[in-house]
Parts: C-alpha cells; structure tokens; sequence
C-alpha cells in the first residue's frame, strides 16, 4: 500500500470517527438535557429534600403540642423543651437544606441554558406555546394595525370620490 493510500484511509478512518463520535455526543447531549428527563431529576431531588423539611416540621409541631400538654395537664406543670430543641434544630437543618440544593439546582440549570445549549427550543424551560402565542399576539397587533390604515386609506378614497362626484 502506498503512502498516499495509507494517508487517505487514515483520514477517512479518523472521519468516520469524528463523525461517529459527534454523533454520539449530540445524542447523549440530547438525552442529558432532555426537558422530561430533568424535570423528573428535579422534582426527585428537590422533592426529596422538601419531603424531609416537611416531615421535620411535623416532628416540631409534634414536639411543641406534647411539651404543651405536659405543661398543661401533667402536675407541677413541667416546662421541658429538650425534644423540642432537637425538633427546631433538625427542621432549620432540613429547610436549609432543601433551599441549598434548590438553588445549586436553579443555578445548574443556569450554567446548563446559558453555556452549554445553544438553541433557544433546546433550553430547559422553554416554552412553546408561550413563545408561538406571543409571536401570534404580534401578528394579531400588526394585523389590527393594517387594518386601520386600511380603514383610514378607505375614508379617505371615499372622500375623494365624494369630492370629485360633487364637481
């Protein structure tokens, strides 16, 4: 084989692979940023942190309803906020958790939209219909825009031919 088929071939080899590999990146770059599949990753992650601030919420009110009614109807009245104070420390811990990986997950969205798609209806968030109704309303205003001038353009053409009958 000759040194000019060799470099042919390699060259072909090395753009098929390109080609191949290319190809392979914008799918799986298709299916990473999938809206479906990033809305389900989402709502997984933040649901779970926000399922455990909220079952640490219950846990205080839980906590402060028993510290009540001991104090209420227990003799002497004892006042103990122990549990109470766990209770307190495990719900904040929570809710700033789940504010924590709520933001880490807005601005990673951010960081997703902005550098790594380039298309406008590739974007997470994008909204469709949104987007098609706002270009109708466009459409819709310089329609109606026509058709005023199209209604002044006619009074005046029938001005004129009032005009030009009556001489």
């Amino acid at each position: 084989m000759s040194k000019a088929a060799r470099k042919k071939e390699l060259l072909e080899q090395r753009n098929l692979l390109l080609k191949r590999s290319s190809a392979g990146w914008v799918s799986f770059r298709r299916f990473l940023f999938a809206p479906n599949l990033l809305t389900f990753v989402i709502s997984v992650v933040v649901g779970n942190a926000f399922g455990a601030a909220i079952k640490d919420l219950v846990s205080l009110i839980a906590h402060l309803l028993y510290s009540l009614w001991r104090w209420i109807f227990f003799a002497g009245h004892p006042l103990y906020f122990d549990a109470t104070q766990t209770a307190w420390t495990s719900f904040l811990t929570s809710l700033l958790t789940m504010l924590s990986i709520a933001l880490a997950v807005y601005y990673t969205i951010q960081f997703i939209n902005n550098k790594l798609i380039g298309s406008e209806s590739e974007k997470w968030g994008y909204d469709e219909p949104h987007v098609d109704m706002m270009a109708l309303q466009k459409l819709q205003k310089e329609n109606n825009d026509l058709v005023r001038a199209n209604s002044e353009l006619q009074k005046q053409i029938l001005a004129e031919l009032t005009k030009s009958s009556k001489e």
